[in-house]
């Protein structure tokens, strides 16, 4: 029977004090966006790949033209925060949609990080809750939505669907019940495209909450670039809609 594997390239050093982060897609790929920040602000390494004959079987091909199987993957970012705790990234850019996969693949990172201290679980992630461009949190503990509240987030809303993936309701339960607090930082979207601003207004509250300096300086002329592209956009709607007298243009479909 097939089974998930992990490819172990080092495994986490011993009683060292980790927090976990998880990400996963959502609307406005906000967490994709902050994993690719992280990577490139700090010392990161790749630890681990887990491929799984539950993921979706599809061929994913990057910016390169590499084509590859879907897979979760695992960085260790070293500690630069005042409470000494490295970052152990859990990223992919696919929904895991199976329980099974989800209950299979939580168990083998908990199996990887063994018995190190797990002082946090953050998961980030974005969805269209308000309208208002906030980042909103939910927590297991008062103390912590507290002080993400003094950070600047929202309380979470009453939803009826989180935006988390089998994965990740999985691994964060899993750690709960080791003893680690769990926080949720959803960033209020209304777009499908990246959006940029939505990242930058998430990782703005995590790099207070760790105490650690993101540089955000490509994310800030990515935003200018891409604010200058919906503006022309908009310019080139409004003639268009101007040359038909009035009447908005016509689709087919």
């Amino acid at each position: 029977m097939l089974r998930s594997e992990v490819t172990l390239f080092k495994k986490p050093e011993d009683k060292k004090k980790y927090i976990v982060i998880d990400i996963s897609p959502s609307p406005g790929v906000v967490g994709l966006i902050i994993s690719n920040l992280l990577t490139d602000s700090f010392v990161s390494e790749k630890i681990a790949e887990i491929y799984s004959p539950y993921f979706p079987q599809v061929t994913l091909i990057n910016n390169d033209g590499v084509a590859s199987l879907p897979k979760i993957e695992i960085y260790e970012i070293k500690s630069t925060n005042k409470d000494h705790a490295s970052i152990v990234l859990v990223t992919r850019n696919f929904l895991v949609d199976s329980n099974e996969a989800g209950e299979e693949v939580s168990k083998l990172i908990c199996e990887l990080l063994g018995d190190n201290a797990i002082s946090e679980a953050i998961l980030l992630s974005s969805a269209r809750i308000t309208g208002t461009g906030d980042v909103f949190v939910s927590t297991t503990t008062l103390e912590l939505t507290r002080a993400f509240l003094q950070l600047g987030a929202k309380p979470a809303p009453n939803t009826d669907a989180l935006p988390i993936d089998r994965l990740a309701s999985s691994l964060l339960f899993k750690l709960y019940i080791k003893g680690a607090p769990v926080s949720l930082l959803i960033s209020d979207t209304i777009s499908y495209m990246p959006d940029l601003s939505a990242a930058k207004k998430l990782v703005s509250i995590l790099s207070k909450h760790l105490g650690m300096s993101i540089d955000v300086s490509r994310l800030d002329k990515e935003i200018e670039k891409q604010k200058v592209i919906f503006e022309e956009i908009e310019r080139a709607l409004r003639e268009e809609f101007k040359e038909r007298g009035g009447r908005p243009p016509s689709y087919i479909g």
